[in-house]
């Protein structure tokens, strides 16, 4: 997801295409969790020519980035809920989704925070260029790295074009449409990621935003707006409101 709030400092340092990767994760004989499984079975999908330990591998290091300090929502939860959201979204409409190709979007589900500095403004871009160093080395499909890559991207400003693309941002915005309890621990948790910046800058950063996702629809695709859109927006509008308050 795009920086969850208006203001980024940009920060230097190019990601490096290819990841060195601990010799330690390479004895894994295959993925045991369902998000390791879920992950291989894209990489096999979109043609990885990388054995499994190689492939198991990539993914412990996803792991770590989604483990590193200062991270509190953009962790690896997210990726298995925006993972849920996407294969809610899939089977709720199969119709709109049937030029989907799941196991790409699912990369990009998997790659799309794996770079996260909240002072920065390319993370997505920043991510992109791992993603497609990481498939690159397991030899996956052009194509598909090529698609992984925009879907990557476009969760940016969460400005919707091709279906796959619709699918994979809507499932990345799930979480505005939660109960508001869960809501309210969504924004404690983006809060900590800035917990370098100042309440009223806060207030004015993430203000922009809301009133950026309200401007407009928030989902893209049918199913989403006539299920999750009204929760969104009433979360977004109570939000706003408290910000106004502090």
């Amino acid at each position: 997801m795009e920086a969850e709030f208006g203001v980024g400092v940009g920060v230097g340092g190019a990601v490096m295409a290819a990841v060195t990767l601990p010799a330690a994760a390479v004895i894994a004989p295959a993925p045991r969790s369902p998000l390791a499984r879920a992950f291989d079975g894209a990489l096999v999908a979109v043609g990885a020519t990388a054995d499994p330990g190689e492939r198991v591998a990539a993914f412990v290091d996803l792991v770590r980035r989604y483990q590193e300090p200062g991270r509190h929502y953009h962790t690896l939860r997210h990726v298995a809920e925006t993972t849920a959201a996407f294969h809610l979204l899939i089977a709720a409409d199969r119709a709109e989704a049937s030029g989907v190709r799941p196991p790409v979007c699912l990369l990009a589900v998997h790659f799309h925070d794996v770079v996260y500095d909240s002072r920065a403004r390319d993370n997505e871009q920043r991510s992109a260029e791992l993603a497609a160093g990481v498939l690159t080395r397991l030899g996956c499909r052009a194509e598909a790295i090529a698609d992984v890559c925009r879907l990557v991207e476009a969760t940016a400003g969460h400005r919707s074009g091709p279906a796959d693309e619709a699918f994979v941002n809507d499932a990345d915005l799930r979480v505005l449409a939660r109960p508001a309890p869960a809501y309210d621990r969504y924004v404690r948790r983006v809060r900590l990621e800035y917990a370098w910046v100042g309440g009223d800058t806060w207030a004015s950063g993430r203000g922009a935003v809301l009133r950026h996702l309200l401007d407009g629809e928030i989902y893209a695709t049918s199913w989403a707006r006539r299920h999750w859109e009204p929760a969104a927006r009433a979360n977004l509008h109570r939000e706003l409101s408290a910000l106004s308050l502090t």
